[in-house]
């Protein structure tokens, strides 16, 4: 995310795929002096607000299925401080937060950025990988030491 919209996107294996993005038409911080300055800054901060907002609700409608997280690990990526912004807010659902693996700065926006993102955040998501093997394989040693007789299937997801 960043001053120009935001792009909501899935990496699955070597599958990247893009669910939603939208643009946002934010003021700028040129100066206006004069009396009305802090009316103008005022109005600034407000849509910045909602577009943090807005950002936040998207991403709990498309990362939040039947109450859980329906991803691994969550990368927030962009080129300005509003993916900071967005991870201390408490707009931003603590399930998703929860989730969160790194903080990535990018220099492009849209799909550029996705990729640039992916890149950058390769070796944070390949230790998410090696956690859920781990915990697999865990929950696969747990149902052998109980010796229940029961037949025990692994699968594993790409």
């Amino acid at each position: 995310m960043d001053g120009n919209g935001a792009l909501f996107g899935t990496l699955q294996g070597n599958t990247r795929e893009v669910l939603h993005k939208f643009t946002v038409d934010l003021p700028k911080k040129h100066g206006r002096g004069g009396q009305s300055a802090l009316r103008f800054a005022r109005l600034r901060m407000e849509k910045r607000h909602n577009y943090v907002r807005k950002v936040a609700e998207v991403a709990t409608q498309l990362f939040i299925t039947n109450d859980k997280p329906n991803i691994a690990g969550l990368i927030l990526a962009g080129s300005a401080d509003f993916k900071t912004e967005l991870s201390q807010s408490d707009m931003f659902d603590p399930r998703l937060q929860a989730k969160v693996i790194k903080l990535v700065d990018v220099s492009y926006g849209g799909e550029n950025g996705f990729n640039q993102a992916i890149e950058l955040a390769a070796e944070s998501l390949q230790n998410v990988k090696f956690i859920q093997e781990k915990k697999l394989i865990g929950r696969y040693f747990d149902e052998i030491s109980q010796d229940t007789g029961n037949t025990v299937l692994v699968s594993r997801t790409h």
